[in-house]
Order: C-alpha cells, then sequence, then structure tokens
C-alpha cells in the first residue's frame, strides 16, 4: 500500500471515532487531524526533523 494511502486510511479511521470532538475556537487543525499526525508520529519512531522531513515529502 502506498504511503499516500495509508496515511489517508488512517485519517478517515481516524475521523469516524472523533465524530463529535469538539473543535476549540482559535485552532487550525481539526482534532481528528492532530491525532492522525500523532499516530503517524509514533508509527514512524523517528526525532521530530526527520518526521516533518518524512510528513513534507509524504
Amino acid at each position: 500500500m502506498p504511503t499516500e494511502d495509508f496515511i489517508i486510511k488512517l485519517f478517515c479511521q481516524v475521523d469516524d471515532k472523533m465524530l463529535y470532538a469538539p473543535k476549540h475556537s482559535q485552532a487550525t487543525l481539526f482534532p481528528s487531524e492532530v491525532v492522525t499526525l500523532a499516530l503517524l508520529f509514533a508509527l514512524k519512531g523517528r526525532g521530530n526533523r526527520a518526521f516533518y522531513r518524512w510528513l513534507k515529502n509524504n
């Protein structure tokens, strides 16, 4: 499975589970987007800089 498809599928699953999570009025991202990024960071298992570069490329 390509990386892009994995990220999309992960986001859809997280978004379905967090359907009623409220968004803070000053937040730019929705809670499901933040949780998806956190899960990707945990799965990637590297430092902040390497993860940011990987995320930017994908």
